[in-house]
């Protein structure tokens, strides 16, 4: 695992359990390798694997002769190995670390589980101690309710695992959960074992490379996965213990629509420096995500609908399922008149075909349209299949086919289905039949002809309505010849069905006659251009558009009884608070912005204070199941967003379903409507047990995860965008836009916005580079903010570069709009978010946002477009390799007091998007202690972070951990917010820590930025160069081909030192200022302000990690073999003499005889892991050798890729 995933110090750990787990994994890896390598190559390995022990014991035991002695005796074997012995023993080694990351991940798990007390973490501490301080519980439970916290995933290329092998250690991650139950037979037991020895066995035969560079698609495909894999599951569930413990320490449950935390994601929208994520590629991943967001719920609601099997429902879902009956009448009404138009068309043709006379044709022709039929009929022969049974085998066998009925079966939704194809996984892995009684003709619904019974005419529901049988519009809007009466009483529609349809919006009528897609996971990105793109997730101006945007539900019948007096109290709190007892659309949002417990209550009250009799006859339905025929229909809808992203992905025009079908899913608030009136309902019919249960999780996972899974940011460099416009100020002969000062910039651009006029002209000419960026923004303006997220400009140097951003966003929303025929609209501009990294950067950016503030057309769209909220982002990558570890926290922590002050001068919500990597050099930590070290007031129950590479699979990989770190963030930012962390106590500490930051930079840069051999060092005393060739990431290593450290990204930066135990990055120049600030006589003042000051404290911690985790005897080793010049060689031996001194000053400021003193179980880990990553190491320098002398010798180049893979598993982070 990573060490920044859980906070080991936190507690004495007993790792008793975690050493049990790792020797019998060790176990059956050996057992595995004496098949697969023999066993006198395995009798070798346990030799330098015993070698290797011998050697980090005495170096811990203080015997530094007897260690180095030994340790050359290792390299010296090592390094006169062949690659044939070589490759496996280097693997062997690799796999042991993965599986003792696997053995510590689930230990960290199970310890959270086996504690007698709360984690100091959890939600039921920190609520508590919240509480005792002096919290109202009214305060802390608003405070939860309104949290905002987005987790955005990025695919920053530090992810060494394939997925294949990652979802195998997940699989060994849950047979070690199972191997730890304490009723286990023996059986059961030897059969658990043997599981796992199988998983060993399929790690090490497969592959552990990948032989092709992902594409950005791939990447978002991983992104979902995590998803898939443990965030479906792990939401709902924390959802539940954030829940219950609101519950207990302020008598509140969360409310439903409640999202403390959303996920995003920059898979497939980060283009800044990587040509491979395109305007297309963007458009591909959010359709993708559309689609497994569809195929997710799917699942749920085929279990779902199975699960709700009652008669019993309310008034609005009754009169939901009403209409859906209605609405497949009318589509099996439409299906007939078609077939018998195509007979009658078919037999004039026949006639005419065999002699027959033209008058004979037409008068086949005139007795179609006679009866009301279409003379012909576009729809495709597929689209007329006859209904069918499909045993859940014949779904299986047939891999693709339709989901249940056909084209002419009765109604929509599940309950039957037209033709509309199912994955051959979905099918298989859904063990839920999809034909349910109460949706066909065995058990009603199908054929009912509406003669309600006596029992529903007494219970007083529509009593001038519902009485007598509905009659139904035909195609031209009249009542048809099949309206049934009842004492002579015809019954209109729009009596029984007062309201607008339940579906939204249409699929495109020009597409009716488009192929079913196979609706296979789609794999290849087809030939689609922005400009073809059609508005995959809107109704475009001529696709049908039908009257307002809900279907308005009657509201929930008033009891005929006196309520009891706890339900009369609740429906006043509900009054008070603007909710009524209404369980519909029109009043979800502000009947969920409260305790449900108050609806829930009256419901209830309502429920007791009523007659049985009156109340069952009332809500009954014998002989129908109402639930199963709305999520029917929720399911027909699902589906047909699933195969519209399927069209779109395979360049097709999205295809409609049969004539009057399901239509698809825009957003989250569509599909979570009926699922509220469900859930409602349920609680009016005394079912409130079973609404808490699966569809409670469902609608929990609808407002947090949404249509999309996660939200898509848009990146670019600020570059490309003033690019652009040079190009369209130069065309329209204005001058150079590159070439103008700052002021001009910001007064051409706020004019540009102010006027109305287009801007870019359509025949503009334009190089490939420009027309990337403008088809990005058309992109952009199609998706909106129902896919996308923020748009984020890095490298931000001055607010023309975020005024620029918004003229394009403008420009292109006008273009798109008119292509559509719509009125641009500006609330759906994207926000804009400026990205601050390089130390000048982060002075600057005061300067940068008020000027923003300060312009009356930007205040003016800011709070229009984006009511009042601006988002910020800091770059921790950048700044620390630009200007060394504690120069740029500092930088860092003062621009967040300067952003947050103006903000509130301004009036302005903030919103601080951290984008932190996974090791300390890039910002990372662990999760609580990060949060906590903020500054006061920028963490206002709002917080945005990133989480990168190998720390997406290390957090969220697993459900348990996710569950573990969703709960971390829940109460990091709670107490951020309601007790911040405490600013420098002193005057004086700001002053040290000023000359800290000055001498620590100055330090930094005279070694990394100023010293003519360092860079020639770097690239031989590290694998730099090699690491392109590690597939494991879809962008280049550089933005520009430039050798400097500038232009080189910050991750290949990280991960290169890492590899060779060094980590420079993360301590350079921290040692230096911390010994001359002790020199001056402030160490009374340091230490002081590592007990008291919780920046400066997390900051020491954080770096006295990874000062533990440096091997300056492996460093040395690398130089020896790789280094031949004597001035690098004398930079090397400079280097750990500046790491020694750093050690030794970090000790004093902490008050530790060693590093990790505060941590022994961390330090445990640590030791617990050289013996295996010493020998990879070893190995490496060697490979690294060899194939510098041959650089096209391709086992050499896989066996250094193993030796990084390996490595990295050890240390437990990349970059």
């Amino acid at each position: 695992m990573t060490d920044s995933t859980y906070d080991f110090g936190a507690v004495r750990d007993d790792l008793t359990p975690l050493e049990d787990d790792c020797k019998l994994l060790g176990s059956l890896l050996d057992e595995c390798l004496r098949v697969e390598v023999g066993e006198d190559l395995f009798k070798k390995i346990e030799r330098i694997r015993t070698l290797a022990q011998c050697a980090s014991t005495l170096s811990l035991k203080g015997d530094t002769d007897a260690s180095n002695m030994i340790s050359k005796r290792l390299a010296d074997e090592l390094m006169t190995l062949g690659m044939e012995e070589a490759v496996p023993l280097t693997r062997a080694c690799g796999h042991y670390l993965n599986l003792s990351g696997i053995a510590e991940l689930h230990h960290g798990v199970r310890r959270d589980r086996s504690q007698r007390e709360p984690n100091a973490n959890s939600c039921e501490n920190v609520f508590s101690r919240l509480i005792t301080e002096g919290v109202n519980p009214e305060e802390l439970y608003q405070a939860v309710s309104e949290q905002q916290v987005e987790i955005v995933l990025t695919a920053h290329p530090t992810q060494v695992n394939r997925r294949t092998l990652q979802y195998k250690h997940t699989r060994i991650a849950a047979l070690l959960q199972q191997h730890d139950r304490s009723d286990l037979t023996p059986e059961e037991r030897r059969n658990i074992v043997s599981e796992l020895q199988r998983e060993v066995a399929a790690l090490w035969q497969t592959d552990e490379l990948r032989r092709q560079k992902p594409t950005p698609l791939d990447e978002a495909r991983g992104g979902l996965h995590i998803v898939e894999q443990s965030l479906w599951a792990a939401v709902p569930q924390y959802m539940r213990r954030l829940s219950a413990a609101l519950k207990r320490h302020t008598g509140h449950d969360l409310p439903l629509q409640a999202t403390p935390f959303k996920f995003g994601s920059w898979m497939g929208g980060d283009r800044d420096g990587n040509p491979n994520v395109t305007a297309t590629v963007t458009a591909h991943v959010t359709a993708l995500a559309r689609w497994m967001a569809a195929d997710l719920y799917l699942r749920e609601v085929d279990t779902l609908r199975f699960e709700l099997s009652m008669s019993q429902c309310s008034a609005a879902v009754w009169r939901m399922a009403r209409h859906i009956i209605m609405e497949g009448h009318t589509r099996k009404a439409g299906v007939v008149r078609a077939e018998a138009a195509a007979a009658a068309n078919q037999g004039a043709a026949a006639a005419a075909a065999h002699g027959g006379s033209g008058a004979a044709a037409a008068a086949a022709a005139a007795a179609a349209s006679i009866a009301g039929l279409p003379v012909s009929f576009t729809r495709p022969p597929q689209a007329h299949h006859q209904p069918r049974r499909r045993t859940a085998k014949g779904a299986a066998d047939e891999g693709v086919g339709e989901l249940s009925g056909g084209a002419g079966a009765a109604f929509p939704g599940g309950m039957i289905l037209g033709t509309q194809p199912v994955s051959s996984h979905t099918a298989a892995e859904v063990s839920v039949p999809h034909d349910l009684p109460g949706q066909d003709g065995v058990e009603g619904g199908s054929e009912f002809e509406f003669s309600l019974s006596r029992r529903e005419s007494e219970s007083g529901e529509a009593a001038d309505s519902s009485q007598a049988p509905i009659a139904y519009p035909g195609a031209n809007g009249a009542i048809t010849a099949a309206a049934a009466t009842a004492g002579g009483k015809t019954v209109k529609v729009e009596n029984v069905l007062p309201t607008v349809p339940l579906v939204l919006t249409g699929l495109s009528p020009a597409s009716a006659a488009a192929p079913l897609a196979d609706p296979g996971t789609p794999d290849a990105v087809p030939p689609m251009t922005p400009n073809t793109i059609a508005t995959p997730f809107r109704a475009g101006a001529s696709e049908p558009q039908f009257p307002g945007g809900t279907m308005a539900v009657a509201p929930t019948p008033e009891a005929s009884g006196a309520a009891f007096a706890s339900g009369a109290a609740a429906a006043a709190k509900l009054t008070a608070a603007g909710v009524t007892a209404d369980p519909t659309a029109a009043a979800a949002r502000a009947q969920n912005s409260v305790d449900p417990n108050l609806m829930r209550r009256t419901l209830m009250a309502q429920r007791t204070g009523t007659g049985m009799m009156q109340f069952v006859r009332a809500h009954e339905h014998p002989g129908f199941h109402p639930y199963r025929i709305v999520l029917g229909n929720v399911r027909d809808r699902l589906a047909a967003t699933r195969r519209r992203m399927e069209d779109l992905l395979s360049g097709r025009e999205p295809a409609a379903g049969p004539e009057g079908g399901a239509l698809w899913y825009e957003d989250e608030d569509e599909l979570a409507e009926p699922l509220m009136a469900c859930y409602w309902s349920l609680w009016e019919c005394g079912g409130g047990v079973i609404a808490d249960g699966r569809l409670l999780d469902l609608i929990r996972r609808v407002y947090t995860f949404g249509m999309c899974l996660m939200k898509l940011d848009l990146r670019q460099e600020s570059t490309r965008h003033a690019e652009a416009l040079d190009a369209v100020t130069t065309y329209l002969g204005y001058g150079s836009y590159l070439e103008w000062s700052e002021d001009r910039k910001i007064e051409w651009l706020t004019k540009e916005l102010q006027g109305r006029r287009p801007l870019i002209p359509s025949d503009m000419p334009m190089t490939a580079e420009v027309r990337e960026v403008l088809d990005t923004f058309k992109v952009a303006a199609r998706l909106g903010r129902g896919s996308l997220g923020a748009y984020v400009i890095s490298m931000t140097k001055g607010a023309s570069d975020v005024m620029a951003v918004e003229l394009l966003q403008r420009e292109a929303r006008a273009q798109v709009s008119a292509e559509l025929g719509r009125t641009p609209d500006e609330s759906a501009s994207l926000r804009v978010v400026p990205l601050f990294e390089t130390l000048e950067d982060l002075e600057a950016a005061g300067d940068i946002v008020t000027r923003l503030f300060t312009n009356p057309w930007y205040r003016t769209h800011l709070a229009a477009a984006h009511d009042n909220h601006q988002e910020v982002m800091l770059g921790y990558s950048d700044s620390g390799k630009d200007a060394g570890r504690l120069a740029a926290n500092w930088a860092l922590y003062k621009c967040q007091e300067q952003v947050v002050a103006l903000a509130k001068a301004h009036s302005v919500r903030l919103t601080l998007f951290h984008g932190r990597g996974g090791t300390v050099g890039r910002g990372g930590g662990p999760t609580h202690i990060a949060i906590q070290s903020q500054p006061p007031g920028s963490v206002e129950g709002s917080f945005r972070i990133t989480e990168q590479g190998e720390m997406v699979q290390a957090k969220f990989g697993i459900s348990g951990v996710a569950l573990s770190q969703l709960e971390t963030y829940t109460t990091a930012v709670l107490l951020a917010t309601l007790r911040p962390p405490s600013p420098p106590r002193r005057e004086e500490w700001r002053s040290v820590m000023e000359m800290l930051s000055r001498a620590s930079c100055e330090s930094y840069r005279n070694i990394v930025h100023h010293n003519p051999v360092f860079i020639q060092y770097f690239k031989r005393a590290t694998p730099e160069e090699e690491l392109g060739n590690l597939n494991i990431g879809s962008r280049p290593a550089r933005r520009r081909q430039d050798p400097s450290i500038s232009t080189l990204r910050a991750i290949p930066w990280i991960f290169a030192w890492t590899q060779n135990r060094l980590i420079l990055p993360s301590w350079l120049g921290i040692g230096a200022s911390l010994m001359a600030a002790i020199q001056q006589g402030h160490l009374p003042t340091l230490q002081a302000m590592y007990r008291e000051w919780p920046f400066f404290g997390s900051t020491v911690d954080l770096i006295e990690m990874i000062l533990a985790k440096t091997e300056p005897r492996i460093a040395a080793l690398y130089e020896s073999v790789l280094v031949e010049d004597s001035e690098q060689k004398r930079l090397g031996s400079e280097l750990r003499e500046r790491l020694a001194r750093c050690q030794a000053a970090i000790c004093k400021v902490t008050g530790h005889e060693r590093l990790l003193d505060n941590n022994p179980t961390l330090r445990k880990l640590i030791n617990m892991r050289n013996p295996y990553v010493d020998p990879i190491n070893i190995l490496q320098v060697e490979v690294l050798r060899r194939l510098r002398m041959d650089p096209n010798n391709q086992r050499l180049r896989d066996a250094l890729l193993i030796s990084i893979n390996g490595i990295a598993a050890g240390m437990r982070n990349t970059g």
